[in-house]
């Protein structure tokens, strides 16, 4: 179509549109700047109040942004539960914690947020996480909490997931969820792609 027919039918836009089918884009190239963030969340094809699928696919979703912190060298110091009811109001809850990476110490905090928000009156729709406060470095192993064979457990565990992919070694708490929504390394420099998933 011609830019000038663009043009008469859709205005000023016309000329953008028309440009960007061209591939002409004269807007200044932005460098991608590294997460402060990572989350995930799950809709439901049924609402539902099943409490051990929730969390179930709490704990999935935890492993896996805590393993994701793991491979970027991250840290996350605040984590945040999300939760959308059937009638579409939307609630949400964080918490401070000592910066962390672990997914023993993740777990139980987000299963707490998570039962401080929960409404069992209504039928949930939607579940999500975020980590925030991202910080680059290193778990450090807790004194009275961690122990060398957790720590080199967590390292085997990597190992296989880098290789194998990031679902096949999970705990059994967490495979009542068949999918969760994942993506590949949000923290290498890259905008970070996300991979497709199923409702459930």
């Amino acid at each position: 179509m011609p830019e000038e027919m663009m043009i008469n039918v859709l205005g000023k836009n016309g000329r953008m549109i028309w440009q960007r089918a061209q591939g002409i884009d004269n807007r200044p190239v932005v460098a991608f700047n590294e997460r402060k963030s990572i989350s995930t969340e799950r809709t439901f094809d049924r609402d539902t109040i099943d409490i051990k699928k929730l969390k179930s696919i709490l704990i999935a979703m935890t492993e896996n942004l805590a393993f994701q912190l793991r491979r970027g060298d991250k840290l996350t110091g605040c984590i945040n539960v999300k939760i959308k009811y059937s009638d579409f109001n939307t609630y949400t809850k964080q918490m401070r914690i000592s910066y962390c990476s672990a997914d023993h110490i993740l777990i139980p905090h987000i299963l707490e947020i998570f039962e401080k928000l929960y409404n069992r009156r209504l039928l949930i729709r939607l579940i999500g996480i975020k980590f925030s406060h991202i910080v680059n470095g290193h778990y450090q192993i807790n004194l009275f909490d961690d122990n060398e064979t957790s720590m080199n457990l967590y390292k085997a565990l990597d190992k296989i997931r880098e290789k194998y992919g990031d679902r096949t070694v999970m705990r059994a708490a967490g495979m009542e969820s068949k999918t969760i929504g994942r993506m590949l390394n949000p923290f290498n420099g890259l905008p970070p792609v996300v991979l497709a998933h199923r409702k459930q």
